[in-house]
């Protein structure tokens, strides 16, 4: 089964690297391929990722590769994107006026349990909100980075990586 995946890994790469396009289309499929990776799609990402890889005329190969790695790396990018998300709101939201806390404490809350369910419903949605701007912000700053590195990578290493994967000529007997 492992031997099975790395055959499939190997052609991928390969048929990626062999692509007549150039480094710009491989390195933009690259990107859309991985973009759909920071939200939560449900199964429906690697469909999106040719989806808009052939809508911008790039790269399928490299889309479904992106869609393959951001598939096995979406737990991290989940906590990736809460963690920014609840950074840059901490570091976006101010600090309400005194008077206006004063104001809320003085008000009764007319039931327990609703106010706790209330509290964690707001904090359930804050959670929502910190995962969204954290998926935005984070789509936006990897795409870049992850287009110019791929695009440098390939125009530095292409030629060299394929010569390394080409199959080994056997020596011996042919007939």
């Amino acid at each position: 089964m492992l031997l099975k995946w790395r055959r499939r890994a190997k052609f991928y790469v390969i048929k990626l690297l062999r692509a007549g396009q150039g480094n710009h289309k491989v390195a933009l499929g690259f990107v859309l391929g991985f973009f759909p990776c920071w939200f939560p799609t449900f199964g429906v990402g690697p469909a999106l990722s040719i989806f808009f890889a052939k809508l911008l005329r790039t790269s399928v190969a490299s889309s479904i590769v992106a869609a393959g790695v951001g598939s096995v790396a979406w737990p991290l990018l989940f906590f990736a994107n809460y963690k920014v998300g609840n950074v840059l709101r901490a570091v976006w939201s101010k600090e309400a006026p005194i008077a206006e806390v004063d104001d809320l404490l003085l008000e009764t809350v007319p039931e327990p349990d609703y106010a706790h369910a209330a509290d964690h419903l707001n904090r359930l949605g804050d959670m929502g909100l910190n995962f969204m701007v954290g998926s935005i912000a984070n789509s936006l700053v990897f795409s870049v980075l992850f287009y110019l590195c791929i695009r440098s990578l390939l125009a530095r290493y292409r030629a060299p990586l394929l010569r390394t994967l080409r199959p080994k000529k056997k020596i011996g007997r042919t007939g």
